[in-house]
């Protein structure tokens, strides 16, 4: 028995056309699917600077001074024998603050805080974040951004 295969081709109809559009729509969008579920169970990592940094030695923080650390986006204070590390990232919408003869001003949008880092002008609810310090066996100051402490939380440097 002979096999016509002319008989089995079939013509491209705009019914054929139209169904084969829609289960070509129906696949892209169930592997478009399987890709984003996909993509659930693969860790969304961004890796960033170390959230701990050395600032050197208690010697090199004069009395008095605030020194900025730009590419940390940190201000160092020292009163006497008092350290404290004071974000420069605005509570607001994240703009870096740049320090005024007040404190600090925040140049997106005008918040204002005093030389703690508390509020003085919104639109930033909560003052700039306060880190805490440590020292390291060496002797040198080290500052961790993930260690949020309370404003005005200093670190005494032991003579």
């Amino acid at each position: 028995m002979a096999i016509d295969f002319d008989k089995e081709k079939q013509e491209l109809t705009r019914r054929n056309f139209f169904s084969l559009t829609a289960w070509g729509i129906y696949g892209v969008g169930l592997l478009g699917g399987l890709a984003l579920c996909g993509k659930f169970f693969v860790p969304n990592v961004k890796y960033g600077p170390a959230s701990k940094f050395s600032i050197g030695l208690a010697s090199n923080f004069p009395d008095g001074a605030v020194q900025n650390i730009q590419d940390q986006k940190v201000s160092i204070i020292r009163h006497g024998q008092n350290i404290g590390a004071i974000s420069e990232v605005c509570q607001h919408l994240g703009c870096t603050v740049a320090a005024s003869s007040t404190g600090y001003d925040c140049p997106c949008h005008g918040s204002k805080y005093d030389a703690m880092g508390n509020v003085t002008h919104g639109p930033a609810q909560i003052g700039l974040f306060w880190f805490g310090i440590s020292q390291l066996p060496s002797g040198e100051l080290q500052v961790d951004k993930g260690n949020i402490v309370p404003i005005g939380t200093y670190y005494v440097v032991k003579s």
